[in-house]
């Protein structure tokens, strides 16, 4: 064999090699990082699996543009720039590469829409908006580029290197990519034969073979599965949060989430301090019903008064029937014969000094006073005959509604319980516990929360002067009770005090948790990115608190909904 034709079949035995070679590491490789039932193909990036919508963005110092093509038809979505709140006030004409058209308002949708067949015509065109808005006028200029159908690739076309690394990539595993590679193998070792033999021929059928192999690793995948990048429907226009962190937060999004901004500013305020209080009632306006006697309850006529019924001072909300014990009876009975005895003996005498009356042997004063004193007895045997029969009644002692009930017919009661709670509503207080936050007799001016969103004016009345288990008590008086309250009921008391601070002051609503329980805020960026930035805060009032690192004044930083964008993956 010539030394030309030895050297040549060496060269060709060594890319064999290396192809079938990086063939079976590229099959284990995608084999061990396939899981069950996928196969070995990374699925593209959050954000970049498919191309967007064709949109135009623009902003100025008032207002942020977004234009999204549906076919032939632009829906522009038209914001304010200090609060990304929509405009649907505003006049807008359109030139879409020199064509002028006037933007049509979508109610509903508050959007603007302009219909043109430059719309679908692929290349970059250029659009300058003009609007008019409450007498001010703006222009916004923007690059619409538009793709041409069934989408370019870019490149021209592919080297043989990378067709090849494309085969190898997408290998298929199991039965088929082994006798794959087996068939590779037995194609190197024929065309090395054929070449060592001197017949060139034969190395086109090998060749052939080989090509076909390399040809159909990129249809061979296993059953549900594929092993490339789906670009047949668009989710780009859906939110999405991609590789480098930030969140993209398409325009319909922005509006369907009510996403509200505000650009940021160093302020000096009062420090604040939180306290845990609860709502109590006022002792001027409530009153307790209790008995004073044991006995048996019985409801009025118009039975047992419900919760939430208003009374007023006297009603009467039921009797007590009094109840003797045993020995109590027995006691009764005794001073009852006692009292009876006593009223015997004063009616004889009684009898007897009027006889002698008559003829003067006794003094009238006498008389008077044995008459005296058998009617005071014959008194004192009817309040013991009605005592044992004579119920109380519970009477309302103020005005208001009937707070707590706990009593029914028939039920026996005590002195000691607590049968009605009355209350007026619009006279309540809240007190609040205080440890060592603050200095309490600097504390002039509060604001309390029930949960919502309603802040509840206080007024500073006092303090207590004795601890309780560590803590002070703090009373206010509401001042404006824009919401129900309920006796009893925890709020936050946020009162103010001597000390100053510096910072930034935002909603609570802009403050929301990453998943390293990270504090973050959500920085408006472009029309439709949003930075997620790591900060520190500090409550500041009831519903506000302290941004004192981590953002710059001027940014503009969601206000409104940022834990709903936090959930955007």
């Amino acid at each position: 064999m010539p030394y030309r034709r030895r050297r040549l079949a060496a060269r060709l035995a060594r890319i064999m090699t290396i192809v079938c070679t990086a063939s079976l590491l590229g099959a284990g490789a995608q084999r061990a990082i396939a899981h069950e039932g996928h196969d070995g193909d990374t699925e593209p990036a959050a954000g970049q699996a498919a191309p967007a919508s064709p949109r135009v963005t623009a902003t100025s110092e008032r207002y942020q543009l977004v234009g999204i093509v549906e076919g032939e038809v632009l829906v522009i979505y038209l914001d304010r720039a200090e609060d990304n709140a929509p405009v649907t006030t505003a006049e807008l004409e359109v030139s879409i590469d020199g064509e002028t058209f006037k933007a049509e308002l979508d109610q509903a949708a508050a959007t603007y829409e302009v219909t043109s067949g430059v719309l679908r015509q692929a290349g970059s065109h250029e659009v300058l908006i003009t609007l008019a808005d409450a007498g001010a006028q703006d222009l916004l200029v923007g690059t619409l580029r538009i793709p041409a159908a069934g989408g370019a690739q870019e490149g021209g076309r592919p080297s043989l290197g990378r067709v090849i690394g494309q085969a190898l990539a997408a290998w298929p595993t199991g039965r088929g990519g082994a006798l794959s590679l087996a068939g590779v193998f037995l194609m190197s070792a024929a065309a090395g034969g054929a070449l060592l033999s001197g017949s060139r021929k034969l190395l086109i059928i090998p060749a052939a073979i080989l090509g076909l192999l390399l040809a159909s690793a990129f249809a061979w995948a296993h059953e549900g599965h594929d092993h490339g990048q789906d670009l047949s429907a668009s989710t780009a226009n859906a939110p999405s949060r991609r590789p480098d962190g930030s969140i993209f937060v398409p325009k319909p999004t922005q509006r369907l989430l009510e996403i509200r901004t505000r650009a940021a500013t160093v302020e000096t305020r009062t420090r604040t301090v939180r306290f845990n209080g609860r709502v109590v009632a006022d002792p001027n306006r409530s009153g307790v019903v209790q008995s004073t006697i044991q006995g048996r309850y019985h409801a009025p006529d118009g039975g047992v008064p419900p919760l939430g019924a208003r009374v007023k001072a006297g009603d009467l909300l039921g009797r007590v029937a009094p109840s003797f014990a045993s020995i109590d009876a027995s006691d009764m009975a005794q001073t009852l014969g006692n009292v009876e005895q006593e009223i015997a003996l004063a009616r004889n005498k009684l009898a007897r000094q009027e006889q002698l009356l008559r003829t003067n042997a006794v003094a009238k004063a006498s008389v008077d006073d044995t008459r005296t004193q058998l009617e005071g007895l014959e008194k004192r045997r009817s309040e013991l005959h009605a005592a044992r029969v004579r119920p109380e009644d519970l009477r309302a002692p103020v005005d208001g509604v009937i707070a707590s009930t706990r009593v029914v017919p028939g039920q026996v009661v005590a002195q000691t319980d607590q049968l009605f709670q009355i209350v007026d509503p619009a006279s309540l207080l809240v007190e609040a516990l205080v440890f060592d936050q603050i200095d309490p007799d600097g504390v002039r001016e509060a604001l309390a929360s029930a949960g919502g969103d309603a802040e509840i004016k206080l007024k500073f009345m006092g303090r207590s002067r004795a601890l309780q288990q560590h803590y002070s008590i703090l009373q206010f008086k509401i001042l404006d009770l824009p919401v129900p309250l309920d006796v009893g009921a925890p709020v936050t008391v946020v009162a103010s005090s001597s000390g100053r601070v510096t910072g930034i002051v935002l909603p609570s609503s802009a403050v929301a948790q990453a998943a390293n329980g990270q504090a973050i805020v959500f920085s408006h960026r472009e029309p439709e990115v949003f930075i997620p930035r790591a900060v520190r805060v500090e409550p500041f009032d009831a519903h506000s608190v302290l941004i004192t690192s981590g953002i710059a004044p001027g940014e503009k930083i969601v206000v409104q909904n940022a834990p709903l964008m936090n959930q955007v993956r």
